[in-house]
């Protein structure tokens, strides 16, 4: 069927459809808009502006759009017994949304470039798969190239890579707004193959990954990343609600834009809400540009995730480069048998200072670190501290170790640690540090300045029960 004669609902046909329909379901519970308090920005004491959206109606999503395109009207085969990456190529266009019914629609490589206002969605309520014609090894790494795209939504749409060797990555970059929503990945992605890859390019642009569910993760031995986010990311992206597990190179790999060295990145801020990001090796969370954040987040390490090629060591939120990076209100555990972790929360010697606050840290692992501020490579200073609870059953060292970072301030927190000869805080070469309105209940020594300046404000210590083993 040609382009011109296709089955197809003009912007002013749909509205008109829909709003009826819109109509109809007035008096019926769950029928009004979709709504959701947004998050507001906060001032100019704590993390930098952030891009939210708001949820809107599937009409108010859909009427953007000026045509409005059932794939299977067009001859798409919802059994999966045909590809449509011809009909995609053939039928995306500026201001056109494609529509996919309940069904499995399969696909090798497709690319979409240079679009304006252009949409993949399923229909309400549908249960929509993607499935690969043919394993990596065949279709490549990249399964969906989606680029130099303004305007692009993805919603509602799995990927089913339940076929061993089956699996590809999703590559978004924007140079205007864009969202991926709602997508569910079944299966376990091949060695080397990465989940998603997003940058939203153009400073001004703005980008919502959200409810994006990648459980299955990859294979040991493996490069693969869950969600990363290129040096080239200059926007704000939004990462929200999302669960990755089982990555052997980072759940949410997003410091690239933060690289200062010979690939120096774009600066863009990630921000983090909400979302599970567990049992990711290297990281769970990893951010590197200025003002990044990560809020409301579970992060848990309790089993030893997938190796990468360069080793094991299972972070739980890792700040990388520049600063002014903030953790808030955020759950990190760090048990089980994992054998080894750098920190629940670590600051690399390329990071500047960062604020974690009104979080828990809990350390089952023993001789790991809550928090972990590295000797910085240049003389980036230490983390604000404020209002974190640490606890856990660790033995041994120390529950935050901070190495050469001046400026350091620990505020309102509460450190227990019942495991043997375990330590409150280790300072070693750091001035003008901090430590106020803090309580210590842990069975090594509560505060170690080894070369350091620490003034201390209200600072209470427990007797500590030594349970030597």
């Amino acid at each position: 069927m040609s382009r011109d004669s296709q089955p197809r609902r003009s912007r002013r046909a749909f509205l008109a459809l829909t709003a009826a329909a819109v109509g109809s379901l007035a008096g019926c519970p769950g029928g009004g808009p979709a709504t959701e308090t947004p998050v507001p920005p906060d001032d100019g004491t704590r993390t930098p502006e952030e891009t939210t959206e708001t949820p809107v109606q599937t009409t108010e999503r859909q009427s953007r759009f000026d045509e409005v395109i059932d794939i299977t009207e067009v001859g798409g085969a919802a059994d999966g017994s045909e590809p449509i990456t011809d009909l995609l190529a053939e039928h995306a266009a500026d201001d056109t949304l494609i529509e996919f019914p309940a069904g499995t629609y399969a696909v090798d490589h497709v690319s979409l470039t240079g679009l304006r206002n252009v949409g993949l969605r399923a229909v309400d309520g549908a249960d929509v798969s993607l499935v690969p014609t043919a394993p990596a090894s065949e279709l490549g790494t990249t399964l969906l190239r989606l680029v130099d795209l303004k305007r692009f939504l993805f919603e509602g749409i799995d990927l089913d890579f339940r076929a061993e060797g089956y699996g590809g990555m999703m590559y978004v970059l924007g140079t205007d707004d864009f969202a991926v929503r709602d997508v569910t990945v079944r299966g376990q992605y091949p060695t080397d193959v990465s989940g998603f890859r997003f940058e939203a390019v153009t400073p001004d642009s703005t980008a919502l990954v959200e409810n994006v569910h990648l459980s299955g993760g990859s294979t040991d031995d493996s490069d693969s990343v869950g969600i990363y986010v290129g040096h080239n990311h200059a926007g704000t992206l939004t990462v929200r609600d999302c669960v990755v597990e089982n990555f052997p190179n980072n759940g949410i790999y997003a410091s690239s834009p933060g690289r200062q060295d010979g690939l120096s990145g774009s600066n863009g801020p990630v921000h983090v809400r909400g979302g599970r990001y567990r049992n990711n090796n290297i990281a769970n969370v990893r951010l590197g540009s200025t003002g990044s954040s990560v809020k409301r987040a579970t992060v848990v390490v309790d089993e030893v995730p997938p190796r990468h090629t360069n080793g094991l060591d299972p972070r739980g939120i890792r700040m990388r480069a520049r600063e002014g990076q903030v953790v808030e209100d955020c759950e990190v555990r760090i048990e089980g048998q994992v054998p080894t972790s750098s920190g629940g929360i670590v600051l690399h010697s390329e990071a500047g200072q960062a604020t974690i606050r009104d979080s828990t840290v809990t350390v089952d692992t023993d001789g790991v670190p809550a928090i972990n501020a590295l000797r910085p490579a240049d003389s980036q200073r230490g983390p604000v501290v404020e209002n974190v609870t640490i606890s856990g059953r660790a033995a041994t060292e120390h529950a935050i170790d901070i190495t050469r970072r001046n400026g350091t301030r620990i505020r309102g927190s509460r450190i227990e640690q019942t495991g043997p000869r375990r330590s409150g805080i280790r300072f070693e070469q750091s001035r003008d540090c901090l430590i106020a309105d803090t309580n210590f209940d842990v069975t090594g020594d509560p505060i170690t300045a080894i070369d350091s300046e620490v003034v201390r404000q209200n600072v209470s210590l427990e007797p500590p029960e030594k349970r030597f083993e």
